[in-house]
């Protein structure tokens, strides 16, 4: 049978180790936080680098029209809108390019989406 000392000192050392976990769930927990953190800004980060590349792609439209390839334009403002489905000047130069290739329905169903997000020239 265990002395009543010696249960003591398992209690203590039961104790001990039960802080110990204690403080390394608080660790975790707070790594979790941090990293949940992390995740936030880099979400904020991908959103933002996202529209620099539409931005890039309406751009890259813009010329390719200005040198009258309609085609490469269309193609270049449609990846913009793949990526930010709010850019409101790239529907408007959609609109556009539909219109010099004669496709009047995408003309005017691109220059409304550009219209109910508040573009008109």
């Amino acid at each position: 049978m265990l002395k009543i000392e010696e249960l003591s000192d398992r209690v203590k050392i039961a104790i001990d180790l039960y802080n110990v976990a204690q403080r390394r769930f608080e660790e975790g927990l707070d790594s979790i936080r941090e990293w949940t953190n992390i995740i936030k800004v880099l979400n904020v980060e991908i959103k933002n680098i996202e529209r620099f590349i539409a931005i890039a792609h309406h751009n890259m439209g813009v010329v390719q029209a200005q040198k009258n390839n309609l085609d490469e334009a269309r193609k270049q403002f449609l990846k913009a809108l793949e990526i930010d489905d709010e850019y409101a000047i790239a529907y408007f130069n959609l609109a556009v390019v539909y219109k010099k290739l004669g496709d009047m329905v995408k003309a005017k169903e691109y220059y409304s989406k550009a219209k109910a997000l508040g573009y008109e020239p």
